[in-house]
């Protein structure tokens, strides 16, 4: 099940518009990195910082530059290659739209996604608690 899509379970708060590039094709689910300024992309692997969820679909080059971001929620999302521990912290993994345990020290990189509600193994889905403290 690589690099399944996060699936909405319960709604803490409605998406808000981030900036995104007109060229991007964002699946709806699609884990999001965080640039500067409040822009959004497609996650890429291990250090992406928190941007949300996407919570609709971005054609690429459809002339659109925002799409809805969820920052808040309970996600089933998938795990990646280390698994994820119930209670810990939650980064993107190597995969994109994959995610996993927080390594030592990271907790104040911006790299914290969430927190698992659920412990999984690598490719198996879970319930993460989208969002930081």
């Amino acid at each position: 099940m690589a690099n399944a899509v996060a699936v909405l379970i319960h709604e803490y708060q409605a998406p808000i518009p981030m900036t995104c590039a007109d060229g991007a094709g964002i699946p709806k689910g699609t884990l999001l990195a965080l640039t500067d300024p409040l822009t959004v992309a497609a996650t890429s692997g291990a250090n992406d910082k928190f941007g949300g969820i996407a919570a609709e679909e971005k054609i690429s080059g459809d002339g659109k530059t925002k799409i809805a971001v969820y920052r808040k929620g309970v996600f089933r999302v998938e795990s990646g290659t280390n698994g994820t521990t119930v209670g810990l912290p939650q980064v993107i993994d190597d995969g994109a739209n994959e995610v996993t345990d927080l390594a030592a020290n990271d907790s104040d990189l911006g790299y914290v996604f969430g927190t698992a509600l659920e412990t999984a193994t690598n490719g198996e889905t879970f319930l993460m608690e989208l969002g930081t403290q």
